[in-house]
């Protein structure tokens, strides 16, 4: 009893300081965390393999990175669940290929690893992310392989009409996870 008196009046005596914010959790999927250094880490490779180095290597706005937490939400639903229904193995070989594009999509190889360096990309960070959108590419397809059968092929519209299922399918995804978001306010909420 005597040592807990003893530390607490120690405790007290210290004044702790509130620390030094290293990272935070902006979304949970399932139990799944998503971090904010890995929606940055995605938002960058997304825009690397979308769009160009340069758009991945400038100042990321707010909007931008909301948008992306919510492509990085159904990219993580869709990965959970094709490790549900399996069968869809991506190899190391195609994953070292990807790995490959995505490097020569830099100017140099020295280029890249700056880049790498910059925004903190491991290259097994990259190679898992590259792993999960090859393998949801695959099941995504498999997944619509039905759908695009009833669809005329060349037909105007197809291409609206496939994202159009595409997004009410992953809306059912979603809707069948416990999603929580970070508010406004700074608090998890339940979506």
């Amino acid at each position: 009893m005597t040592v807990w008196l003893l530390l607490l009046s120690l405790a007290g005596a210290v004044e702790l300081s509130p620390g030094i914010l290293v990272d935070r959790t902006i979304a949970v999927v399932d139990k799944k965390v998503i971090t904010y250094s890995e929606l940055l880490r995605e938002a960058r490779v997304a825009l690397v393999i979308r769009q160009d180095v340069q758009t991945a290597s400038s100042e990321l706005s707010p909007e931008l990175l909301h948008d992306y937490l919510n492509f990085l939400v159904d990219e993580v639903v869709i990965a959970a669940q094709a490790r549900r229904v399996g069968g869809m193995d991506v190899s190391g070989e195609e994953v070292d290929r990807a790995a490959e594009r995505f490097a020569a999509r830099f100017p140099s190889v020295e280029a890249f690893r700056a880049f790498e360096r910059r925004f903190d990309i491991s290259e097994t960070a990259l190679k898992d992310i590259l792993r999960r959108n090859l393998h949801n590419e695959r099941y995504i397809a498999q997944r619509m392989k039905a759908w695009r059968a009833t669809v005329e092929e060349g037909k105007p519209g197809a291409d609206k009409e496939y994202q159009q299922a595409l997004a009410r399918w992953v809306g059912e995804l979603r809707a069948g996870v416990e999603l929580r978001l970070l508010s406004p306010s700074g608090e998890l909420e339940v979506q």
